[in-house]
């Protein structure tokens, strides 16, 4: 018996040294987590130039080199091998104001996403803070994506044009107001979207439209009011300064054009509204001041957001297919980045939708 104790005290010495050999074995070992912290760059872009991707600038690769030198890291067999066969990234930057745009573009992004096995990385941005939108697409980029998709203002930066070019990565602008120089986008063409609103509301008898526009920075702000002021040239209206209003596309905003357009001498019949949101706050003013919506003031919004139908009366809207589009630019994205070629200015348009609903009253009735 008592040899028997001895023998298991014995083995459990021996299991005891082996044990603590690993221990030391697994602390002594130089981690891709100590390469990324000695280069001073991401895990991730560690694991990008061991692994040969092009989306890495030469200096950065130098640098996690030069760490893997210095640490003597040697990458786990079975750990680059499963890195080599990972999908793609792609990156998402979202303005932080956006909650029913970004929910729609989630869903066509995953749909697309999840069909090419692709990773989906998203950031958000202030929308206030243009500076904020860069750093949100330099921390994405430095993360170590393939590609990038960009919504509006931001695909109009001339900025992200620059970080493109010094990143080597391939972008997609998602609904731009127009084409963009160097940048491949897929929109509808905004221009005779609100040609078509414009011409349905004078259709209905109404020649006094209010038109409310985004900063004349958006190129969708210059498309939409061109439509807006051909549609009312071609009618033989000139175009009132007075009734255009710039407004950010939010409700708060919303609010603030209806106490002008209602409060002026001479009130438009009608109020073309660059978005849902401010077509929406519209009406709740009008229902605030006793106004009848559309007897009273007519109503037309645009996008098709979910608050269009949410409200009495509903939208009269543009639809444009938010979870469509977003589908086909990761669809080209993913294309592009498999082929390895490269899309330039390519613009693909989706064939937007008019929607009447009941805020747009007809006056020759």
């Amino acid at each position: 018996m008592c040899r028997l104790l001895q023998l298991s005290k014995r083995g459990s010495k021996i299991r005891g040294a082996r044990m603590a050999r690993s221990r030391r074995s697994f602390s002594n070992r130089v981690t891709l987590a100590s390469v990324a912290e000695r280069a001073g760059v991401s895990p991730m872009t560690v694991s990008n130039v061991l692994n040969d991707k092009p989306n890495v600038t030469q200096a950065k690769r130098d640098v996690v080199m030069e760490a893997v030198a210095a640490l003597g890291y040697k990458p786990n067999r079975a750990a680059r091998a499963l890195a080599s066969a990972t999908s793609f990234r792609i990156g998402l930057l979202h303005r932080d104001t956006d909650s029913s745009f970004l929910g729609q573009v989630l869903l066509g992004t995953l749909k697309a996403a999840n069909k090419h096995s692709a990773e989906v990385a998203i950031r958000a941005f202030s929308a206030r803070n243009p500076a904020s939108a860069i750093d949100a697409a330099k921390a994405l980029l430095d993360s170590g994506i393939d590609g990038l998709i960009v919504p509006p203002p931001l695909c109009e930066n001339p900025d992200m044009l620059e970080l493109r070019n010094r990143y080597k990565v391939p972008m997609m602008a998602l609904v731009p107001g127009a084409g963009l120089k160097d940048v491949p986008a897929v929109r509808i063409d905004d221009e005779l979207a609100a040609y078509d609103l414009t011409r349905l509301m004078l259709s209905k008898g109404h020649q006094r439209i209010g038109f409310i526009r985004f900063p004349s920075s958006a190129l969708v702000s210059v498309s939409r009011e061109a439509g807006f002021t051909r549609a009312l040239t071609e009618a033989g209206i000139t175009p009132d300064p007075q009734l255009v209003w710039v407004g950010r596309p939010t409700y708060q905003s919303g609010l603030a054009a209806a106490e002008y357009f209602l409060s002026l001498d001479d009130p438009p019949s009608a109020i073309f509204s660059s978005s849902d949101d401010i077509g929406a706050a519209i009406v709740n003013h009008a229902h605030r001041q006793g106004l009848r919506v559309p007897e009273d003031i007519s109503v037309a919004g645009f996008d098709d957001a979910p608050i269009a139908s949410q409200i009495w009366p509903q939208l009269t809207t543009v639809r444009q297919d938010i979870s469509t589009i977003a589908e086909i630019a990761i669809e080209r994205l993913m294309k592009s980045l498999k082929d390895q070629t490269d899309l330039g200015a390519d613009v693909q348009l989706v064939e937007h939708e008019l929607i009447e609903r009941q805020s747009i009253a007809d006056l020759l009735r």
